[in-house]
């Protein structure tokens, strides 16, 4: 029974992201995973148009999963690279499953890698691992967030986080969602530091990192630490540039995988 494995991103309209975040972590399912199709597709309709007209195609999920329908692919696991089980991964790709799921003996959907409780004490490791902190030096990590409803993981890495007594602060971009910048500046300024190391707690880098993070604007995270008197270096690259967090998807498709048998 031939399988194969369609890794759903958001997606990315930046060359050097998208080759060093999504290609490195399809590469790494092809090294993992040789004996099953690996093939990449992307929910934001957006990006893939831009990459079109670059002459860049790239499959939507209804493509990707008709493609590997007429080749007679039997079973089919879709592992979403989302962090977190929110509105993309309900709308995008649970909601793909009904309509598809007749064409293949199996089609499963795995896991963002912030779901089970024991995700969180192991995703961090892999964030630490990844992002050097110099001493004296508080990080802030910087989600998304939602625009429509409240995410509590982000929350609940922080718990993590605050468990383990790190000097890392987890906010979103997203304004209508939490935790806030107020919120993060207030437990800043709680830890008497004066250094930030800012950087995206998002698998790739883009307009968010570039603007929302990194940006010269006002409006931007660093520039507002900046008004509040603390000296800020920011990262811009995504997570999926660490093998180490790449790891964390590879892991959850070898267990989605094993319950397939």
């Amino acid at each position: 029974m031939k399988r194969a494995i369609v890794l759903v991103s958001f997606g990315a309209s930046h060359d050097n992201s998208r080759k060093l975040c999504l290609e490195a972590l399809a590469e790494d399912f092809r090294k993992e995973f040789p004996e099953v199709v690996i093939r990449q597709a992307y929910t934001s309709v957006f990006i893939r148009r831009a990459l079109e007209k670059r002459g860049l195609p790239i499959d939507s999920l209804e493509e990707a999963l008709t493609h590997l329908a007429e080749e007679n692919i039997g079973e089919v696991l879709l592992q979403p690279t989302y962090m977190t089980p929110g509105e993309e991964y309900e709308k995008k790709v649970l909601a793909a499953v009904p309509k598809f799921a007749p064409r293949f003996r199996k089609l499963t959907v795995g896991e963002p890698v912030f779901v089970k409780d024991e995700d969180y004490a192991k995703n961090l490791l892999a964030i630490c691992r990844s992002i050097f902190v110099p001493r004296g030096t508080e990080l802030v990590l910087l989600g998304h967030g939602s625009p429509h409803r409240h995410n509590p993981v982000y929350e609940r890495l922080q718990q993590e986080i605050d468990a383990q007594g790190l000097p890392i602060h987890v906010g979103v971009i997203e304004s209508t969602d939490t935790p806030d910048f107020s919120m993060v500046l207030e437990r800043l300024k709680k830890s008497g530091t004066k250094e930030v190391l800012l950087a995206p707690l998002l698998l790739t880098s883009g307009m968010h990192v570039e603007r929302d993070l990194a940006g010269s604007s006002p409006a931007s995270w660093k520039s507002r630490f900046e008004a509040e008197g603390f000296a800020v270096t920011a990262i811009t690259q995504g997570l999926g540039e660490s093998p180490f967090f790449r790891q964390l998807y590879l892991d959850k498709a070898r267990q989605q995988l094993a319950a397939m048998d």
